[in-house]
This record gives C-alpha cells, sequence and structure tokens, in this order.
C-alpha cells in the first residue's frame, strides 16, 4: 500500500482505483478513507479516485504534533503535488470540508470542482456565527474522549444518524465496516483534532474558491448544521446546493445510492 511522506514522521497512507478525471476523497474527524468505499466502487468504472487517510488517522501516521486544519491542508496540497493531479474534482466531508476550504488558495490551479458533504466553515458557534455547535458540546466531547476513547467514538458515529434513517442492522453493519474493521484513530489526532474545530475558521476561504462547487447536505444533519451549507452557497459564486431528505450528518453512508447518483451528475457535467 503507497505511503507519502509530507513532513518528517507524517506518512499518509493512499489508494486509488479506476482511469480518468482524478476525484480525490477527504473524510472527516476521527474516520479514515473508507468511508467513502461505495461511492470509490461507484465511480472508478470512469474515473481515477484517490482516498487518503489524514495523518492520524487510519494507516496514516503522525510522529508528533500538528493536527490543525492547516496542518492537514498542506498534506492535501503535497498529494496533489507529488500525484500531479490536474483537473482533478475534490470531495470533502464535514472537517475534511474545513481542510478542502483551508487548502483551496494553494490547490485551485489543479482543481476542475469542489463537492462539500456536510459542511461548515467553522465547526462551533461564535457571536458572529450561530451556524455551530456549542463549544461546551465540542469540549464535553473531549472530556469524553480522554477518559472513554472506544464508547465516545461510538457514540458520535451513531449521532451522526437521525431516527429512522438507516435500520440497526445496516448501522451495525457500517460501524463494523468502518470503526471496528478500519485502524483506528490516534488518541493525539482524536484530540488535537477537536481542539483544532474549536478554533477554524475558513469563512474568509470561501471567496477564494475559483471552481464549480457542489453542496451536498443532510436535511437534519445535527453536526454539521445545514444553515452552514446555505451560507456556503450564498458565498461561493455559482455553487449550488441539495439538501437530502431524511439524513443527518453521513447521507454518503445511510443513502450511498442517493450520493452517488448526485456525485456522478455533477462530475458528467465538467468540462
Amino acid at each position: 500500500m503507497p505511503f507519502l511522506e509530507t513532513e518528517p514522521g507524517v506518512m499518509l497512507h493512499w489508494a486509488e482505483l479506476g482511469t480518468g478525471r482524478p476525484v480525490v476523497f477527504v473524510h472527516g474527524w476521527s474516520m479514515s478513507s473508507c468511508v467513502f468505499d461505495r461511492q470509490a466502487d461507484s465511480l472508478a468504472a470512469t474515473h481515477r479516485v484517490i482516498r487518503y487517510d489524514l495523518r492520524g488517522h487510519g494507516r496514516s501516521r503522525c510522529a508528533a504534533a500538528g493536527h490543525a486544519i492547516e496542518d492537514h491542508a498542506r498534506d492535501l496540497e503535497a498529494l496533489l503535488d507529488r500525484l500531479d493531479l490536474r483537473g482533478a474534482a475534490l470531495v470533502a466531508w464535514s472537517m475534511g470540508s474545513q481542510v478542502a476550504l483551508e487548502a483551496s488558495p494553494a490547490i485551485q490551479d489543479r482543481l476542475s470542482a469542489l463537492v462539500l458533504l456536510s459542511a461548515t466553515p467553522r465547526f462551533t458557534a461564535g457571536e458572529d456565527w450561530p451556524h455551530g455547535l456549542p463549544t461546551a458540546s465540542v469540549r464535553a466531547l473531549a472530556a469524553r474522549l480522554e477518559h472513554r476513547p472506544e464508547r465516545t467514538l461510538q457514540r458520535f458515529f451513531d449521532g451522526m444518524f437521525v431516527p429512522g434513517e438507516i435500520g440497526a442492522p445496516e448501522r451495525a453493519g457500517i460501524a463494523r465496516r468502518v470503526l471496528t474493521d478500519a485502524p483506528p484513530v490516534s488518541p493525539l489526532a482524536a484530540r488535537a483534532g477537536l481542539e483544532a474545530l474549536l478554533v477554524s475558521d475558513q469563512r474568509i476561504r470561501l471567496r477564494e474558491v475559483r471552481v464549480p462547487t457542489l453542496l451536498l447536505h443532510g436535511e437534519l444533519d445535527p453536526i454539521c448544521l445545514l444553515a452552514a451549507s446555505a451560507f456556503v452557497e450564498a458565498r461561493i459564486p455559482g455553487a449550488r446546493r441539495r439538501t437530502l431528505p431524511g439524513t443527518g450528518h453521513a447521507p454518503h453512508l445511510s443513502r450511498p445510492s442517493v450520493v452517488n447518483e448526485e456525485l456522478a451528475g455533477f462530475l458528467a457535467e465538467l468540462p
């Protein structure tokens, strides 16, 4: 399995399927690239699909500190540069969307399109930002993670879905695939990732996006609020948004066929 060293002590695991226009997937906090298995399998017939694990997540390694959104953004830039990707479509989910936005000034010339899935430019609420989670909620999550990491990550996973979105047996199967069978996030990366989400703000980056942009967002997302993607839509020129009924924070897991259809349709329109 290929690895890419982006800086001393940081080794990113990446994999690819298929040929054609590159499509690069960026996952979210505490997960790994396996959350996009269904999307990769669907698109690989017509595209070169590239997935990687954020530093400290999945099979990627990080020796010490350096888990800010800016660090992840530099890794993404390095990946695109080393693979010499041109005309790539970037698909980013949750915290991965903040990584993509932070990297946007440096990677614009390599992109043909951007898809932000369950996205927000700022995770926590503030005086001028009502579309985030309370800081106290994130700090409480960090405290639970410190004392009961496995149980906390399982609860976070369960909380991505809303009542009636997915049956218990199917949700258990997805949990096995993305939590149990996949290598776990490192404790350092998980804790530091929450600290990064407490302070990171990519609103200023929205005006720098210059490629066709699609926003896909669960109608009932309890983690990255629907109003956040409305804010993004209004500030990226030409962006369009699709609200996915009856879904929470991970529609690509609960409704893979719906998300795959949206992605395929959007990519087919690109020149």
